[in-house]
């Protein structure tokens, strides 16, 4: 299934006042094991490409490569870094996964929080870090960023390197599932609303919308929403109300259907679980409430101390979420 054109307007988030990420380094310049062709430049280090292996392809797969490029967007020269996955478990067409880091934070932190690269060397698909300017996102109507203050379109540059990035590395940028954490989490409730001909999901991480807040998101068509958001962190309003919305945007038939995953990991945090299925075009609306977990990357390394971000629940690994999450959209 292709996408419509883009009819969207972009969504006013005004990102929560919690914790930013603040506790994270400063920039740190991207590195890479291999060095990228200029934007422009049809050449590629994606060949040899295998045939798509099975879903459950073994967590010990071989190692992927990192190249690092850039790109100009609003006269701006912005970089970012793509995970690509080994020959052996790659699929193809090859699906990707964009992951948008806080604030302050660095496309090479994000990368290094999540684990996505070694998740998606085990399944197979792509992961795309870009890096933010000064360390963060434009957010419309969102808080006052090094970004938001140099008045960046965000979206527009997100678009732009999915449009180059897609035939220059032969991955599906057409179809992405877009994921980001606290002002990037944010940024993909945005790109939800203004990007959807290049997505099929969205999976933002503690960061739901702002409640009375979404009066201009009107996406272009459905598309599927994961939304993990931890008790300690935000408002308990805000988990429900991110759901309706998006519930509504779908139009998913019925009431969510709730259920819970087993206390696992005894890490004083449970997991109450909101799903509407049956939505508009296939789509779906789930929810991840982390009953006691804070502003963190659920299975990821922490963020910074307990006493300032929270506890970083173990109970599931949300990178693996959203592979299962990619692979029944894609």
């Amino acid at each position: 299934m292709r996408n419509p054109p883009l009819t969207a307007l972009v969504l006013t988030v005004i990102a929560l006042g919690a914790i930013g990420c603040g506790s994270l380094s400063p920039s740190v310049a991207l590195q890479s094991s291999a060095s990228a062709s200029a934007p422009g430049d049809a050449s590629s280090s994606a060949t040899g490409l295998a045939s798509r292996p099975p879903s459950s392809a073994s967590p010990s797969a071989p190692a992927g490569s990192d190249v690092s490029g850039t790109i100009t967007s609003g006269k701006i020269e912005r970089t970012y870094l793509l995970h690509l996955p080994p020959a052996t478990t790659r699929l193809q067409p090859t699906p990707i996964v964009v992951a948008f880091h806080g604030w302050p934070m660095t496309a090479l932190r994000m990368a290094d929080v999540t684990h996505l690269s070694a998740v998606a060397d085990a399944h197979g698909f792509a992961v795309l870090y870009p890096q933010g300017y000064g360390d963060s996102w434009s957010v419309p109507g969102g808080l006052p960023t090094p970004a938001h203050q140099a008045g960046v379109d965000d979206v527009a540059f997100v678009r732009a390197l999915l449009d180059s990035v897609g035939p220059q590395y032969h991955v599906d940028t057409t179809r992405a599932v877009a994921t980001g954490i606290s002002n990037g989490g944010h940024l993909v409730q945005t790109l939800g609303c203004a990007l959807a001909d290049h997505l099929v999901g969205i999976v933002p991480v503690a960061a739901p919308l702002p409640i009375g807040n979404n009066s201009k998101c009107s996406p272009s068509r459905s598309l599927s929403v994961l939304e993990i958001v931890g008790t300690f962190d935000q408002k308990a309003a805000t988990f429900p109300d991110t759901l309706a919305f998006w519930e509504h945007a779908d139009k998913c038939p019925g009431v969510p259907v709730s259920s819970s995953l087993s206390d696992a990991a005894l890490d004083q945090t449970t997991v109450t679980i909101s799903s509407f299925t049956k939505c508009r075009g296939g789509t779906e609306v789930t929810g991840y409430l982390v009953n006691g977990g804070g502003h963190a990357w659920p299975g990821g390394k922490p963020l910074g101390g307990t006493d300032e971000v929270g506890v970083t629940t173990r109970q599931f690994d949300a990178s693996e979420l959203i592979w299962d999450f990619l692979s029944r959209h894609e």
